[in-house]
């Protein structure tokens, strides 16, 4: 499966409305940044806007949200067996 066919497929698990604004767009975009900026990197935006839009809108986000202030404590008590460097690399990249 070449780059462009997953590119495709996450622009295709978008929302539809949004898929039918963007979409079409999206495509253009990638076919003609993924030359000079590689496609990898578009791929990876990509995703990262699927994540963004299914989860900003129906609210998703506070439960995900809720679940992360939850498990905090548990963080705290623990936070010595944690990686923190590993945590902290992983969370500046997705975001």
């Amino acid at each position: 499966m070449s780059m462009r066919e997953v590119y495709r497929c996450l622009v295709w698990l978008h929302p539809a409305a949004f898929r039918r604004r963007f979409g079409e767009e999206m495509l253009w975009i990638f076919d003609e940044a993924a030359g000079t900026c590689g496609a990898g990197s578009l791929v990876v935006d990509a995703a990262r806007s699927l994540i963004r839009q299914w989860l900003i809108p129906s609210g998703l986000w506070k439960g995900l949200a809720a679940l992360i202030v939850g498990l905090l404590p548990v963080v705290i008590a623990f936070g010595t067996f944690i990686p923190w460097e590993s945590v902290w690399r992983a969370l500046r990249s997705a975001f």
